[in-house]
């Protein structure tokens, strides 16, 4: 039978992103899967790049403050409960941002079972609200966030990030074959440290290299983008230097580098396991319980990864565990290959497998 499945995400491109892949896998399945989110322009972008055609709909895009939130939380969740009854949804599949909870909540009030998806090695907040709500838990990365009700999955991932090649994705970008790449990404939203720190650290590498990075909408909206593409051409170490907000196509990203810096986020790290690339992490440094360090750990401790906290960034110190990795051959190989040695293989499979145990598809 059809299954109709709301999949309910926001906020960024690691939430959002799993929802997409489970998404179209539901499709490719024969059910039928709704989209909700909070309705922004690069959600909307996502949406029309990964699985046309699909249903969506959106929640109001706004952040309420404290006082305001028992009053957004009502509106938005009566909202949603509208919304899940005149689509008869089945089963809600939260993969984080702020409207997971109203339609989370909505689905529990007509009885309908919630499926939450953590991509990070330890459960964020408003996941830890729904947990008593939830049917099951999965688990994007092992950490400590095991109960019976969880299990760890993987993350949903574009099936072109297992089976990238770095021939072709480097002669797409039109780069050297020869020369060393070096991927820098903050995500959707940019990573503004990372982005004040890598150009003058890739500037003084002994390594020649080229360099993508992925400077977030922030970056462009503020014509900070225009300062970096600068940097960088004044720089001897830097023979090209690719310089864009935000790419759709991530495999094809991580498909040319031999090395990417990045931030911690959950989806991020999954993405590095699945490509097997080595990485160099600056986690987040602002999440209370340091979740992005947490998941960096991961990488970390199988030898996939060098942490490098943002208190005691800068170019000096990016710049020598740049050149300590693509220095030595043997280690940029090795950590790459234990990235993938962390690697889940097929998570959406697996998540919609436990669905349909769990009353989650019919």
């Amino acid at each position: 039978m059809v299954a109709r499945v709301c999949l309910v995400s926001g906020g960024t491109g690691g939430h959002l992103m799993p929802a997409l892949v489970l998404a179209r896998a539901l499709r490719e399945r024969g059910h039928a899967p709704l989209l909700v989110t909070e309705g922004r322009e690069v959600e909307k972008e996502f949406l029309d790049r990964e699985v046309s055609g699909v249903e969506a709909a959106c929640l109001p895009e706004g952040k309420p403050t404290k006082l305001q939130l028992p009053l957004w939380l009502l509106k938005a969740t009566l909202r949603a409960r509208r919304m899940l009854k005149e689509r008869n949804v089945d089963s809600v599949v939260s993969t984080g941002g702020r409207a997971s909870l109203p339609v989370a909540l909505a689905a529990r009030s007509l009885g309908k079972p919630v499926f939450l998806l953590e991509q990070n090695a330890i459960a964020g907040r408003v996941n830890r609200w729904m947990m008593p709500f939830a049917a099951r838990m999965y688990l994007g990365l092992p950490g400590p966030g095991m109960t019976k009700r969880s299990c760890f999955t993987g993350t949903p991932l574009r099936p072109e990030i297992y089976r990238i090649d770095a021939q072709k994705a480097r002669a797409a970008l039109g780069l050297d074959p020869k020369l060393p790449v070096v991927l820098v990404t903050g995500g959707s939203q940019g990573a503004q440290r990372v982005n004040e720190v890598a150009p003058e650290a890739l500037a003084s590498l002994k390594t020649r290299v080229q360099v993508i990075h992925l400077c977030g909408l922030g970056a462009v909206k503020s014509g900070r983008d225009v300062e970096m593409r600068r940097r960088y051409a004044a720089s001897d170490s830097v023979a090209v230097a690719v310089v864009r907000p935000m790419a759709m196509d991530m495999d094809t990203m991580l498909g040319a580098a031999d090395l990417v810096i990045c931030r911690g986020g959950g989806t991020t790290v999954a993405e590095l396991m699945a490509a097997g690339r080595p990485a160099v992490v600056v986690p987040y440094p602002h999440h209370k319980d340091q979740q992005q360090l947490r998941n960096a750990r991961v990488l970390a401790d199988a030898g996939a990864a060098v942490i490098l906290e943002e208190r005691d960034l800068d170019a000096a110190k990016m710049a020598a565990a740049i050149d300590s990795i693509l220095s030595d051959r043997d280690r940029l190989m090795a950590m790459g290959e234990a990235a993938r040695g962390l690697c889940s293989l097929d998570p959406t499979s697996a998540i919609l497998a436990d669905m349909q145990q769990h009353g989650g598809l019919r």
